[in-house]
């Protein structure tokens, strides 16, 4: 029994063993298999892919450009043209027609309609107070009339006009398309509303995240490690105009092999109004990319705290080809201080002019918001700049509060492309008798309107903290003066009387 035992056992350990070494085979089999893909497929698309990336490399060396880029733009405008004519013809007009009624943009024909677009006035930003300007020795522009507890109706409706339609906190968020740019990330998702979307937004994302963004990871690499050592050597240089020559040349590169790292598109207006040494540039301040689009065209001085860590290797990095202004954090609070090292920079005719983002927060691309007034106390010339950005093919705004910069980053080089527009506009001086909280605002309105943006008078800084007290207090003063006012006519109208 035992021995007919060991023998029935035998066939199911040989069967066991047998199966187990044709797994091996199997998956053998399949890794070389795979070996034999990778090699070709290194084989085959290694060479171009080296090609396409010193070619990109050295016409960014030279500030040169086939006009690829160009066209790359042009296509990708027909392919988004082509799918906002499949969304009409899949949903008709009415969609547009409900995205023109959020902006306040539609005409109504119908009674029905226009009793609707009436109600709704009610709720408007006609005479939306936005800050009180009082001045304490005149009470001319007050109303005078009598106490009525309909008098706080003003303030309640003030109130839900801004929690209806608040043009200050949605600054801070992502603009919205009036078409869809077939990235899910947007505010409007079709990729599976036809066949021909779907097949559109499936080559878009093999092309982004297959193509493009391996591609421009290498060239992002290549371009901080060249922006890191370069200066490095720049720094043996003895002070003087060779330096300053090669910390010119070597900038410049620097930033326009970075800007290929996100596939920039930027055109530049008015170059003759390019800043000079002997002032200080302000621009609108959209995204951290702002510094890139202006370098390419251009070298600045930069003004920022001090920073340690991977940050801290770029600043003495640039520190060591060329002048800039970084600050601790304990003398940042003092602007004296601050303003002064920019007045003493400005009067130095062998520096680079500094650019400064007045604004102090990036602003997602469609207004432009208060201007800090110490910029525009050091003196000196002041040069404009407007950016705007191009929302079609990528957002470069960069919420800070909820993204960090590695995502902001990668969301960055997997858009389809970062296309602006920069204007440099004519050097501004402060007029006489003017104030520095003037001259910071009439800038502004000249940024504002060359690029097309919205001028607001709020704080930038309202993206992270509450509004300032005395602001509140303005609206306080403002009613209590309407009611000591009433009250002082009333005791004039009683001693007249008598």
């Amino acid at each position: 029994m035992e021995y007919s035992v060991a023998n029935n056992s035998q066939p199911s350990v040989w069967s066991a063993a047998f199966s187990r070494i044709g797994v091996l085979e199997v998956v053998g089999s399949i890794m070389a298999v795979g070996d034999a893909l990778a090699t070709i497929g290194l084989t085959l698309l290694l060479p171009p892919f080296l090609l396409v990336l010193a070619i990109v490399l050295v016409l960014a060396s030279a500030g040169k450009s086939l006009g690829l880029r160009q066209k790359y733009v042009q296509f990708l405008l027909k392919v988004f043209e082509d799918g906002n004519r499949i969304l009409v013809k899949k949903f008709g007009r009415q969609r547009l027609a409900q995205s023109s009624n959020s902006h306040g943009s539609t005409s109504q024909d119908s009674d029905d309609e226009e009793e609707e677009v009436h109600t709704a006035k009610v709720i408007c930003r006609d005479k939306l107070i936005l800050r009180p300007l009082l001045d304490k020795d005149n009470n001319e522009r007050l109303d005078t009339h009598d106490f009525e507890l309909g008098d706080c109706l003003d303030y309640i409706r003030t109130g839900m006009e801004a929690i209806v339609d608040d043009e200050v906190t949605k600054r801070f968020s992502a603009e919205e398309l009036t078409s869809w740019n077939f990235l899910t990330r947007t505010n409007c998702r079709y990729e599976f509303i036809s066949t021909r979307l779907t097949i559109f937004w499936v080559v878009g994302f093999i092309l982004r995240y297959f193509v493009l963004l391996p591609l421009r990871m290498v060239i992002l690499v290549i371009g901080i490690a060249l922006i890191v050592i370069l200066p490095f050597f720049v720094g043996f240089l003895p002070e003087g105009k060779l330096k300053r020559m090669a910390s010119n040349r070597v900038f410049i590169t620097c930033f326009r092999v970075l800007c290929r790292g996100v596939s920039g598109v930027i055109t530049y207006h008015n170059t003759h109004n390019r800043p000079q040494t002997d002032g200080i540039c302000v621009a609108n301040h959209t995204t951290p990319i702002d510094i890139l689009v202006l370098a390419c065209d251009g070298c600045y001085s930069y003004v920022g705290q001090r920073h340690g860590g991977f940050l801290g290797i770029f600043q003495r990095a640039l520190s060591r080809a060329s002048a800039h202004i970084w600050f601790e954090r304990s003398e940042a609070k003092d602007r004296f201080a601050v303003a002064k090292r920019l007045r003493e920079h400005v009067e130095d005719p062998d520096k680079l002019p500094i650019l400064i983002f007045p604004e102090g927060t990036c602003i997602n691309n469609t207004s432009v918001m208060q201007f800090k007034k110490g910029t525009f106390e050091v003196g000196g010339i002041i040069y404009p700049v407007a950016i705007k950005y191009d929302p079609r093919f990528g957002d470069a705004f960069w919420n800070s509060s909820k993204e960090s910069m590695i995502s902001y980053i990668y969301m960055m080089m997997t858009s389809w492309a970062i296309v602006c527009d920069v204007w440099y506009l004519p050097p501004m001086t402060m007029r006489k008798n003017e104030t520095s909280i003037e001259f910071a605002n009439r800038v502004k309105a000249e940024i504002a309107r060359q690029g097309g943006l919205v001028d607001l008078v709020w704080d930038g800084g309202l993206k992270r903290s509450a509004p300032k007290k005395e602001w509140k207090e303005q609206y306080q003063q403002e009613f209590s003066r309407r009611l000591k006012v009433q009250n002082v006519d009333t005791e004039k109208k009683e001693e007249k009387t008598e």
